[in-house]
């Protein structure tokens, strides 16, 4: 099995520094042609299944990677949306970091003390231990040859990683976020998983 995981394209809050979470904001010009140009990379690529996360801007990435492709069904996979910020949604950057120093500081630099509960929000180890369902639903439901596309966010995907690399939540501190439009393929075989190309976006050179 071969997984394509995409981080959705860039947001109007991505532009402006906002916590998005599991709040949306639609894809800017520019992520709608981020995801263009990487649908013209995968127009060449016939997968058996496209999935997106339930938010907004995945599901908009993943209608513009389909837009050329006929007769498929689009599904969901909840347990890959983005980890949820609480009550820091949908607030600028600057704000939480004047809020809650610690922990705004913990969430780039310091993954295993990042505790969000004062504002109602997940941890990474809650978003490790969602995706990782993600990860069993995808080998569970899916045969050994199929190529599957899957849209979905910056953290999550980095929780996906961490867990396909057996690394915990303290390696969130190197923030290996993947790139708006980025793909990273993933192989599914003899019970493993393996990452065969991490964040590439040499179609939006």
């Amino acid at each position: 099995m071969k997984i394509y995981f995409v981080r959705h394209g860039e947001t109007e809050w991505n532009v402006k520094k906002i916590f998005q979470g599991v709040k949306d904001s639609p894809l800017t010009t520019l992520g709608k042609e981020q995801a263009r140009k990487l649908k013209n990379r995968l127009n060449q690529l016939d997968f058996d299944y496209f999935y997106s996360s339930p938010l907004g801007r995945a599901k908009e990435t993943l209608r513009i990677l389909t837009e050329d492709r006929k007769n498929i069904t689009l599904g969901e996979i909840e347990n890959f949306r983005e980890i949820d910020m609480g009550e820091m949604e949908g607030v600028p950057r600057e704000e939480f970091e004047r809020k809650y120093p610690v922990q705004f500081n913990n969430l780039w630099y310091n993954g295993k003390d990042y505790d969000p509960s004062e504002y109602k929000g997940e941890n990474f180890q809650g978003v490790m231990d969602r995706v990782k369902k993600g990860l069993d639903f995808l080998v569970t439901n899916h045969k050994k040859d199929d190529k599957i596309l899957v849209v979905s966010h910056g953290i999550a995907l980095e929780a996906i990683f961490a867990c396909i690399n057996n690394e915990g939540v303290e390696t969130f501190s190197e923030r290996k976020v993947p790139e708006n439009t980025s793909l990273t393929i993933v192989e599914y075989k003899d019970n493993q998983f393996k990452i065969l190309d991490f964040s590439n976006t040499s179609h939006l050179d």
